[in-house]
């Protein structure tokens, strides 16, 4: 059967009614034995703590993470690829996961109400932007999907964070779901959707930027998130097998889902708010939603449909780059000269990450050393890139103007 009919409407409205049984009966059993509160509070414990998962936690869950904990060792191999593809391109796909990623999944608009009805973003922007960055790096680090690898870790809580925001939401009797119209929350669809963003999505924000990168790489990038989706407990028939079957997906779902909803106005506008408000100086503030418009050029409607300011992408990183590099004379070698922008803000933007305050806790943004290496990050103890840029274009003013 052609990937076309095997994720057919049929196929895949059936998989807006599935959840994730494994998560969601850890879940309903630990409430069989604790009120909703004990339960919130454990949650809690393994979103925030970034520690190892404890010893004394409850039978229910202690099942469920040695039920989920197995990678095959065959698929190793190609996870290292994976892991060095980010290494490579870290800093870019970290970008693209703000400006490209998070703003395809606010523009379905059934997927985007269970993120909406969270709370995160449309009041916490830093919070929920925080978490999905730090999950990417967690399970794309040298060794991080590993028996004992933290990217491991962050899956398995992700994955139980999912089944129980399923389960209060599908029991919300002041606000009820919908689910005859929406499906189940965090459904199986929406799970490939997100699976999708992080991984078919990423790459075609490479390419869209102009990068260059090996296609075998890209590759063994994918199937280190097939293996993470396997992990998050995306159903097997839901994870394309290469690159050509994830492009299908995710062009099912984007014609299934993409439309335009106030809840994904919202949200894009609460995340552009904080990147505008973090970036240093006045002459970034429409980097962010120019790179917006400039990914979703080939998608007609989706950047209007998300209310995304209009800005001319080459434009703003032109001047861009005359502002921080004084007089250009010719602008001979521009892709190149684009590049190194590219570079320099997507560090900007990691350095951001360092120093945040996520939604009023300040937790420390962790980037291995073995990247931070690579990727030429300053010492924690130097200021920041965001605030030497910000202080070299205003005077030391960029930031203490716009807020």
């Amino acid at each position: 059967m052609s990937t076309e009919g095997r994720w057919n409407d049929a196929t895949l409205d059936a998989m807006r009614q599935l959840g994730d049984p494994v998560a969601d009966e850890a879940v309903a059993a630990l409430l069989a034995r604790h009120d909703i509160a004990a339960v919130q509070r454990l949650m809690n414990t393994l979103v925030f703590n970034d520690q190892p998962v404890p010893d004394d936690l409850p039978e229910e869950l202690r099942s469920y993470f040695e039920a989920i904990a197995h990678v095959t060792p065959p698929e190793r191999t190609r996870i290292e690829a994976g892991e060095r593809f980010f290494a490579t391109h870290g800093p870019e796909i970290l970008l693209i996961l703000g400006t490209f990623s998070l703003p395809a999944a606010y523009a379905a608009r059934k997927g985007v109400q269970v993120l909406y009805r969270t709370g995160y973003l449309n009041k916490r922007p830093n919070r929920r932007l925080f978490e999905t960055t730090q999950m990417v790096v967690d399970v794309m680090s040298p060794g991080g999907l590993g028996p004992q690898g933290r990217g491991l870790r962050t899956a398995q809580k992700v994955r139980l964070m999912h089944a129980a925001v399923r389960h209060l939401i599908r029991n919300d009797a002041e606000n009820p779901w919908d689910e005859a119209e929406l499906g189940v929350p965090i459904n199986q669809e929406d799970l490939a959707g997100t699976l999708m963003t992080f991984s078919e999505v990423v790459l075609e924000g490479l390419r869209l930027l102009g990068i260059n990168f090996d296609p075998e790489g890209a590759a063994a990038y994918l199937d280190a998130w097939r293996v993470i989706g396997h992990l998050m407990g995306v159903r097997p028939e839901l994870i394309p097998a290469d690159l050509a079957e994830a492009t299908t997906l995710t062009k099912r779902i984007h014609d299934r889902q993409i439309a335009p909803s106030p809840e994904g106005r919202l949200m894009t506008a609460a995340l552009l708010e904080m990147m505008e408000i973090n970036v240093p100086g006045r002459i970034f503030d429409g980097v962010p939603a120019s790179l917006m418009r400039h990914f979703f050029e080939g998608y007609p409607g989706v950047a209007d449909g998300l209310g995304i300011p209009k800005h001319v992408l080459e434009d703003k990183l032109v001047g861009f780059a005359a502002e921080l590099g004084g007089r250009i004379a010719s602008l001979i070698d521009a892709e190149a000269h684009r590049h190194r922008l590219l570079r320099a803000l997507a560090i900007a933007n990691i350095q951001f990450w360092i120093n945040v305050d996520r939604g009023g806790v300040r937790t420390t943004f962790s980037v291995p050393t073995s990247l931070r290496t690579y990727w030429d990050l300053p010492d924690e103890a130097e200021p920041s890139l965001l605030d030497r840029l910000g202080r070299w274009v205003l005077g030391g003013r960029g930031r203490e103007e716009k807020r």
